[in-house]
């Protein structure tokens, strides 16, 4: 940045910047052109001076926000895996079924089979080169049925999901055992058999006329539950709750026409209701994030996390950027414009693998001091790649303008809480891991630009 003559000035100015915010400015004097400083910038006279501040303070923390409902989303999933940055990760699913309209069997219908036809998406998270249980199929528990009326939480300390797994008869699947497979991208329709007497005893309800009603289902059969095998090992699967054709299909026949097969078809569609869980084992062998947040709207520094900061949707994990030296920009007096605020944060390419999603778009929310989001800054922040000048590798940033952020504080129109930074798509595990402030290789920055007309 060149200097002119006149630049004594404005070092006077540098001196009170430093005193007042402990900073490491990069100042230009009346002569800096807009070329040299960035856009907006007024034209080059004597009464102006133009500042690039590229060192304020920016404290990160990660936060806890366990209260994400899963219950509006059109997704299910179901599995495990140990994401070698954040832990091991359990989902799963519980859904209500539909009754069959006019769902009145023959009294003399015989019972071929029952199966359970549910519908992967695309989505990942995991090995799939691994075998794996798909997947085990339980009862919902009468004493926690899925609520009809309010949202159902990611989280179990909010929303009790309660099925017998400590029988192996407890297992609805054919035999009581799940099969075993891998979770190719590419299965679209996953068919699990379920057991013979399951299915007897739904279609002997049906002939003696006690599911007339969506309300004789329910009593019978809250619901099913789709869990992992316990200590299995492979990926997480993305489910599709709306898919007109996922559903619990029973197959009958008639005596006088045993070739004709007679399907009762009990869809999720048809039940509107459902919801899934995730869990985060942080304790696993081999996490490198073990402090992460344990409590809901609890905050970590991220000089507890390896100088970097965790976003995780349906895990409800986010990241604070507090700016507490902001306001000391006001020293300057009233006539201070900013004409820009970037910020940009780089996600550690060790942090990235093939078994973990794409990192997620991310929202900016306004936050109060509890960590509350209050209302929505900026969404539809994508994942970029590009080459490092710092380290000369392929590096993956996120960047967005705080600008009006900036002004509002500097206006005293709003506190300067900070801001929340989300995964824009709350209802998928995928994650992204940011560096902060302090990150050697992975720092975030915040470069800010403003004039003083004196």
């Amino acid at each position: 940045m060149s200097r002119s003559n006149k630049a004594s000035a404005p070092l006077a100015i540098w001196g009170r910047l430093l005193a007042m915010l402990g900073l490491v400015v990069l100042a230009a004097s009346c002569t800096n052109t807009v070329s040299d400083i960035g856009v907006g910038l007024p034209d080059v006279n004597t009464d102006t001076g133009a500042f690039l501040i590229d060192t304020l303070t920016v404290r990160s923390s990660t936060v806890l926000r366990d209260s994400v409902p899963s219950s509006n989303s059109s997704y299910l999933y179901v599995g495990q895996y140990t994401d070698p940055q954040v832990g091991r990760l359990s989902a799963r699913s519980a859904f209500r079924l539909g009754l069959p309209g006019g769902y009145a069997p023959d009294p003399t219908a015989v019972f071929d089979s029952i199966t359970l036809i549910l519908k992967p998406n695309s989505y990942r998270y995991g090995d799939t080169t691994k075998t794996q249980a798909l997947v085990e199929v339980h009862k919902l528990s009468r004493n926690t049925p899925i609520s009809t009326t309010k949202y159902s939480y990611t989280s179990a300390r909010l929303t009790p999901l309660g099925y017998d797994s400590t029988h192996v008869d407890s297992l609805l699947n054919r035999n009581h055992v799940a099969p075993r497979g891998r979770a190719r991208p590419s299965i679209r329709t996953l068919r699990l058999p379920l057991d013979g007497a399951f299915g007897r005893q739904l279609l002997a309800l049906g002939k003696a006329g006690r599911l007339s009603t969506q309300d004789d289902l329910d009593a019978y059969l809250p619901g099913l539950v789709i869990t992992p095998a316990a200590g299995d090992e492979g990926t997480i699967i993305g489910l599709d709750a709306t898919a007109t054709d996922a559903a619990m299909n029973l197959y009958y026949h008639l005596p006088t026409d045993p070739t004709t097969v007679i399907t009762s078809s009990f869809s999720l569609v048809d039940g509107a209701r459902h919801f899934f869980q995730i869990r985060a084992n942080r304790s696993a062998p081999g996490t490198a994030i073990r402090n992460l947040p344990k409590t809901s709207l609890g905050t970590v520094s991220s000089a507890l996390t390896g100088n970097q900061t965790v976003i995780q949707g349906a895990l409800g994990l986010q990241t604070r950027l507090e700016f507490p030296h902001l306001t000391d920009l006001r020293q300057f007096g009233n006539n201070l414009t900013v004409t820009s605020a970037v910020i940009t944060a780089s996600v550690p390419t060790a942090t990235l693998t093939p078994y973990a999603p794409v990192p997620p778009p991310l929202s900016i929310y306004y936050t109060d001091a509890s960590n509350h989001p209050t209302a929505l800054y900026q969404s539809g922040i994508t994942y970029t790649t590009g080459i490092s000048t710092l380290t000369g590798i392929e590096q993956g940033t996120y960047t967005w303008s705080v600008i009006d952020y900036c002004k509002a504080v500097l206006a005293n129109t709003i506190p300067n809480n900070g801001l929340l930074v989300a995964s824009g798509t709350p209802d998928v595990p995928s994650r992204v891991i940011i560096g902060d402030s302090r990150s050697t290789l992975n720092k975030l920055t915040f470069r800010l630009y403003f004039i003083r007309v004196q």
